[in-house]
């Protein structure tokens, strides 16, 4: 079987859908059945409520903090439980997702900010779908693909910037950024349905449980 780098862009779109299919459909179901919760189930309209304020209280700081513990730290303890980060580098693995994550929550708070200033909150298609397209398309193109692809790289490179391969980072894009997609299209769409102060929290849940799913159908 031909390595990662002899794959045909062709080839590579193949392994990105196979690989993302069984969590994508989870995903869905998953950010699905929130959303459903919240429309549908009044009992649980106190838990939203305090959930929402409390990311109005924390501000961008709930949204910094957050997105470290579910993109980050949570993962990381799975991650270690399952024997997949060696004893000597948890501490490093730990820092860095730290780190990482929490300049996304910065980015991602900032963003759903400013869609809501520019699109409006209401869920009709024409707010969802301007969202959606903004951050699927300029927002992941220009910043998130890229940015997770070069410091994950960076990361598994040791931090040595040298042995960064021009060829393979090329690659990486194409495949996180369909894998991105199939999985986040849906997913955003129904992130950007509910009120502004509960699509921070929703986002980090998806992500969450994102990561874990990997986890445990991944060995890569």
């Amino acid at each position: 079987m031909p390595s990662p780098s002899h794959l045909s862009i062709h080839n590579l779109l193949k392994a990105a859908f196979y690989q993302n299919r069984f969590p994508a459909v989870i995903l869905q179901l998953f950010a699905a059945g929130i959303l459903c919760c919240y429309f549908l189930v009044p009992a649980l309209t106190p838990l939203f409520e305090g959930i929402g304020q409390l990311k109005k209280e924390g501000g961008i700081l709930f949204s910094v903090l957050s997105t470290a513990c579910f993109g980050g730290l949570i993962p990381w303890i799975v991650l270690v439980y399952r024997g997949r980060i060696p004893p000597g580098k948890r501490l490093e693995n730990l820092c860095f997702y730290l780190a990482f994550w929490s300049l996304q929550g910065f980015i991602v708070d900032r963003l759903y900010t400013y869609q809501t200033i520019w699109f409006g909150s209401e869920p009709t298609l024409r707010v969802l779908l301007s969202k959606m397209l903004v951050d699927q398309i300029p927002y992941n193109l220009l910043w998130a693909t890229p940015n997770c692809v070069f410091f994950f790289a960076w990361k598994n490179a040791s931090y040595d910037w040298r042995k960064l391969n021009g060829a393979e980072l090329k690659r990486k894009y194409v495949t996180v950024q369909v894998s991105a997609w199939i999985v986040w299209v849906p997913a955003v769409t129904m992130v950007y349905a509910l009120p502004p102060n509960l699509q921070v929290p929703l986002f980090n849940l998806v992500l969450c449980f994102y990561s874990l799913v990997l986890v445990f159908v991944s060995r890569d």
